[in-house]
């Protein structure tokens, strides 16, 4: 039996990183080679960066123009490799690197699925990066989250500073891009009514994602087809406001919302195809509403086109609302809110894309119209 010789792997990744340091790149793969062999997972996380970041073995491409650069193509596939070895000998670090290139197909096949569960190990065992990535790909919640006086109170410090322009508020928002749903959501309102309100240095702000791809402004838009599809964040609604439309009528509510028969009227400035004077609907969230069927119809047969898979590929939940128009593509609707018998515009939507108009939207003269008597 051959006896496994002894290799002092501490001192092969300190040998490592000096020849590393000095740009001997072979010499220093060799000494994180052995720490490897001998089962350092730091030697296998070593090695990768080699690959990832100092263009190990990487291709070279000259340019043949005397003003050109080489174009240097990284060898990511065998920097996976390595990572992928270290993280399954049990190396956070490494864990974290194999999940953010599974998410994206860096150096290997994508896959969400796996890229999920290495970075969900990784946050586990404390790695902040792996948490952030979490939050950013897949708006899973970290958890540690401030309290609600606490998180509102950092809030209003934030709006303030934005409307006097004070360059701080970048670095307060960051904190705040840690809420929870709820939170972002009232994160998401407030950007969206000083956008409406003030506008100026709250349009750098972007809407912070509470899940994947969606967004924590309370309300947003995209185009399926022919048709425009408008969905609310009922999270970011006051409990006793409602959504108000104004234009067009033929906006069909599919998703977690119904018509009341009540209308609002108010005046605001001209915007697209709005006059000055608005007849808005009234629609209000309907806890466990679902889908809207008639005579046998599937939901999304109520607008112009057919959208299969629609409602699955968005999975929305009991706290979004879904609209969709009837297929026609030049109009202009105003989204807003409807709380003690006031009207807050929180949205302009034209043709195919939301848009602030020339001024904010000031609202007078309300006028409010109960649902008529059946």
């Amino acid at each position: 039996m051959v006896e496994k010789l002894f290799v002092d792997e501490g001192a092969q990744l300190q040998k490592g990183l000096t020849l590393e340091n000095a740009g001997k790149l072979d010499e220093a793969f060799s000494a994180y080679k052995k720490a490897a062999d001998a089962g350092s997972a730091v030697g296998m996380l070593a090695i990768g960066n080699l690959y990832f970041y100092k263009n190990y073995q990487a291709t070279v491409l000259p340019s043949f123009l005397p003003w050109g650069q080489e174009k240097v193509i990284p060898n990511r596939k065998e920097a996976f490799a390595w990572f992928l070895k270290a993280a399954e000998a049990g190396l956070p670090d490494a864990m974290s690197n194999v999940g953010v290139m599974l998410y994206s197909g860096t150096g290997c096949p994508k896959d969400e699925v796996q890229s999920r569960k290495w970075l969900e190990k990784a946050a586990a065992a404390g790695v902040e990066r792996a948490k952030k990535a979490l939050h950013d790909m897949f708006g899973v919640d970290s958890g540690e989250h401030l309290p609600d006086e606490r998180y509102d109170a950092l809030l209003d410090s934030f709006c303030d500073l934005v409307e006097r322009d004070v360059p701080e508020a970048r670095e307060i928002y960051d904190k705040l891009l840690n809420g929870t749903e709820d939170q972002l959501s009232r994160l998401g309102w407030r950007l969206a009514e000083g956008s409406y309100r003030l506008g100026g240095g709250y349009f750098q702000y972007a809407f912070p994602n509470i899940r994947k791809n969606t967004s924590s402004a309370p309300v947003s838009t995209f185009r399926c087809g022919w048709a425009s599809a408008v969905v609310v964040n009922l999270r970011a609604f006051p409990k006793d406001g409602a959504v108000t439309f104004a234009q067009p009528n033929e906006l069909v509510p599919i998703w977690g919302i119904r018509e009341t028969g009540e209308q609002v009227e108010y005046d605001a400035g001209h915007f697209g195809w709005i006059g000055g004077r608005r007849r808005a609907r009234v629609l209000r969230p309907a806890p466990g509403f679902r889908d809207l069927k008639a005579g046998g119809r599937s939901p999304l047969k109520y607008c112009g086109v057919d959208v299969p898979g629609l409602l699955k590929l968005l999975a929305l939940t009991e706290n979004e609302a879904l609209f969709i128009d009837t297929g026609e593509k030049e109009y202009s609707v105003e989204v807003g809110c409807l709380t003690d018998g006031n009207v807050q515009v929180l949205m302009r939507y034209t043709v195919d894309g939301w848009d602030q108009g020339e001024a904010p939207a000031e609202v007078t003269n309300v006028t409010y119209r109960p649902a008529p008597e059946v």
